[in-house]
């Protein structure tokens, strides 16, 4: 796993010199790098009939890269991550942790109506790890300064439901 994820944040930074030539000049250029907590709903119930929900904190990394479209005022990244959880309990003796990596495009769009710092964001992506499939986000970002973000998200995977607080830095 974590051979997958070096060669991912390679590509990513391999593909920045295409990024670079494609973007617009008001776009946030390179490579980015961040990392966050999160709270973690699992819907336990949707596996065993009866069961209850289980929730863990849990730690996420990620890296990305801006990529070139065609959608007045949005800008889009390519992003890998990788996502763990504390132990859910199961009961006694079963507790388990939850990891997985992640590939997602994400779509940003400024919200200088309200703060020229403020955009908001939406995500899609596939997972794979302990809950494998597709999975959906929006959230919105601050700019504390040109290169340092901060980010809150609400994260829909196939059993999990994530709240992030990230922080990332633009290079």
């Amino acid at each position: 796993m974590k051979k997958l994820l070096i060669t991912s944040l390679l590509t990513i930074a391999a593909s920045q010199v295409f990024a670079d030539e494609q973007q617009d000049t008001a776009s946030p250029k390179g490579l980015y790098v961040g990392a966050g907590v999160s709270y973690n709903n699992l819907d336990f119930g949707s596996v065993i009939k009866g069961a209850g929900n289980e929730a863990a904190s849990g730690i996420q990394i990620f890296a990305g890269v801006p990529i070139a479209n065609a959608i007045k005022d949005i800008e889009t990244f390519a992003e890998v991550g990788f996502f763990r959880t504390s132990s859910f309990d199961f009961g006694p003796g079963n507790k388990e942790r939850v990891t997985g990596i992640s590939g997602s495009v994400v779509l940003q769009r400024n919200l200088t109506e309200v703060d020229p710092n403020l955009y908001g964001l939406a995500r899609v992506g596939l997972e794979v790890g302990d809950d494998d499939g597709i999975f959906m986000g929006i959230g919105a970002g601050y700019r504390i300064t040109p290169k340092v973000d901060v980010r809150a998200e609400f994260v829909n995977k196939d059993l999990i439901s994530s709240y992030q607080a990230n922080a990332l830095i633009r290079f």
